[in-house]
C-alpha cells in the first residue's frame, strides 16, 4: 500500500514538473519574440544567385536601362532583360565583390530587409 501511495506520488511530482517546465519555455519564448522588432520573412530563400545581388545593389543601373516607368505594365517585361544588361556590362571587380556577398548570403542568409522583398 505504502508503494502504491509513492509511485502515484512521484508520478503526480512528474506531471507537476512537466506543466511547470511548460509554462517557463512558453514565458521565455514569449519574452524573446516580445524582444525581436524586425519583422520575419514568411518564406526563406535557401540559395541566392549572382543576380539577387545585382537586383538588389544595383537597382539605379537596373532602372537606367528600362525606358518605361515602374508603374507601367511594361516595365516588368524589361526587367530581367535589364538585369542581364547589368550584368554583362559589370567590371571583374564588381563581380567578384557581387560573388563574395552570394556566398556570404548563402552561408549566412541575406539582410533581413532583403528576404522580405
Amino acid at each position: 500500500m505504502f508503494e502504491s501511495f509513492f509511485r502515484q506520488s512521484l508520478i503526480h511530482i512528474r506531471i507537476c514538473l512537466q506543466v511547470i517546465r511548460r509554462y517557463f519555455k512558453g514565458a521565455l519564448s514569449k519574452n524573446r519574440e516580445a524582444e525581436v522588432d524586425e519583422p520575419k520573412p514568411k518564406k526563406v530563400k535557401q540559395l541566392y544567385s549572382i543576380r539577387d545581388v545585382i537586383k538588389q545593389h544595383y537597382r539605379a543601373l537596373i532602372d537606367d536601362e528600362i525606358p518605361y516607368k515602374p508603374t507601367e505594365k511594361e516595365y516588368l517585361g524589361s526587367y530581367q532583360r535589364a538585369v542581364t544588361t547589368v550584368l554583362k556590362n559589370m567590371s571583374d571587380k564588381d563581380l567578384e565583390d557581387a560573388e563574395e556577398i552570394v556566398e556570404r548570403w548563402n552561408k549566412e542568409g541575406a539582410p533581413s530587409d532583403v528576404q522580405l522583398k
